[in-house]
């Protein structure tokens, strides 16, 4: 559903966060997973896991370089790491927080109460409709709400060991009329969620492109890459952007603000990181949002204590959050909705309210003009041979030896029979 609600940018705290100054130091500590996700970004390489002493490197080198708060370890499925406890003790070594992204397919909760015990902060669910799980072999999946049990389950077993939970979904033309749905679900159970994240759908698409490697024209497909556009249905095309879901939010959630953003490297107008939040309580009533300068004093404030930006905070924000209502328009009309509340029915005040983070992350694009517009500043760069390069596109630099280069194919080029494996 088309809305009329558009994102400015010139409403928004552009996040402060550089290639040396950025809270997320993104380390990829195996390529073996125990699912398959359509369009993921990593090939499942066989016993990849990484030597124990080249992870604890990388994530001296994010310390070092990128001046981070947090570890995010990734993959792959993190967690079948054989020296996955022995990596989450030696970030909080570092001082620095740890998130393990995972489709949750392999914890049990002797294994979330080591991990707590280790140092973890908490977990970045990824469980979705994309994905091909075991699960979904006792029971007919038709949308992503089917799943709300599923997510239920491993959202309780973290809070058990005392650990944060937020799920993530890969947004596509299938599911897109979910996304209200899948946030009404985080809010009435924002007490378990810290928060969720909307990834839009990937492709590279082949058809008219033509890409190059080093120099020469190299044959793209989904045996080389998990995310051509050879795979692609049609209901998973990359339409999705960032403002589309903005606005689809607004619309169905007038409450929602969006606070800060992170721009494209090649269009000045894209937003490909937008973080914004609800304020809501335990019963599902939403009470508003904070916005641009809220952020900015929250990131602004942690740097200046702990010397790095703030990202996936130790525990789940509520209350204080009004704290910042002299300073911030959005959460000055939320702490006014929420006095009301309370002179209705004075028992809200001594009720729960949390913030639910939304966070919004659009797919890199190519142009009509063959560039390709990533996200500036990306949070998610990894180290590949030394150098710090996007994850999203790490795979390229893998199978090729550097980013591809499209560009709009010609009929006079000759085409390529093979593409590496």
């Amino acid at each position: 559903m088309k809305t009329n609600f558009v994102v400015s940018k010139k409403d928004l705290y552009r996040l402060p966060w550089s290639m040396n100054d950025n809270p997320i130091g993104w380390v990829e500590v195996t390529d073996v997973c125990n699912i398959r996700c359509e369009g993921c970004y990593r090939l499942v390489m066989g016993d990849g896991h990484k030597d124990l002493a080249q992870i604890r490197e990388e994530i001296c080198f994010m310390k070092n370089w990128r001046n981070c708060d947090n570890i995010s370890l990734a993959g792959g499925e993190p967690v079948l790491h054989p020296d996955i406890l022995e990596i989450i003790a030696f970030i909080k070594q570092q001082k620095m927080k740890s998130i393990i992204l995972t489709n949750g397919y392999a914890l049990t909760e002797k294994m979330l109460a080591d991990l707590k015990k280790a140092g973890l902060t908490g977990f970045s669910f990824h469980i979705d409709t994309t994905q091909i799980r075991p699960e979904f072999k006792k029971k007919k999946i038709e949308s992503e709400m089917d799943l709300s049990d599923l997510r239920i389950k491993f959202a309780k077993m973290s809070k058990k060991a005392g650990l944060n939970a937020s799920f993530g979904i890969t947004v596509h033309d299938g599911n897109y009329h979910e996304v209200p749905a899948f946030i009404r679900w985080a809010i009435r159970n924002s007490n378990l969620v810290s928060g969720i994240s909307l990834i839009t759908y990937r492709v590279m698409p082949t058809q008219g492109i033509a890409y190059y490697a080093n120099g020469e024209r190299v044959k793209v497909g989904s045996e080389s890459l998990g995310y051509t556009g050879e795979k692609d249905s049609s209901d998973k095309t990359q339409t999705i952007t960032s403002k589309e879901l903005y606005a689809l939010i607004r619309n169905h959630f007038r409450g929602y603000e969006a606070s800060s953003y992170l721009g494209g490297t090649a269009d000045h107008t894209s937003i490909k990181w937008l973080i914004g939040n609800l304020i809501v309580d335990n019963k599902g009533k939403a009470y508003g949002g904070y916005g641009k300068s809220a952020m900015e004093l929250i990131q602004g404030f942690h740097h200046f204590v702990s010397g790095s930006y703030l990202v996936y905070p130790n525990r789940k924000v509520g209350k204080e959050v009004f704290l910042l209502f002299p300073f911030d328009r959005p959460l000055r009309k939320a702490f006014f909705n929420f006095i009301k509340q309370c002179l209705i029915n004075p028992l809200r005040l001594f009720k729960p309210v949390n913030v639910l983070g939304i966070g919004i992350i659009q797919a890199p694009d190519i142009l009509p003009d063959g560039r390709i517009d990533m996200c500036d500043d990306c949070p998610d760069l990894c180290i590949h041979e030394g150098k710090l390069v996007n994850s999203c596109r790490l795979d390229e630099c893998r199978i090729y030896g550097e980013f591809l280069q499209p560009r709009m194919e010609r009929s006079d080029e000759p085409a390529v029979e093979s593409e590496p494996v």
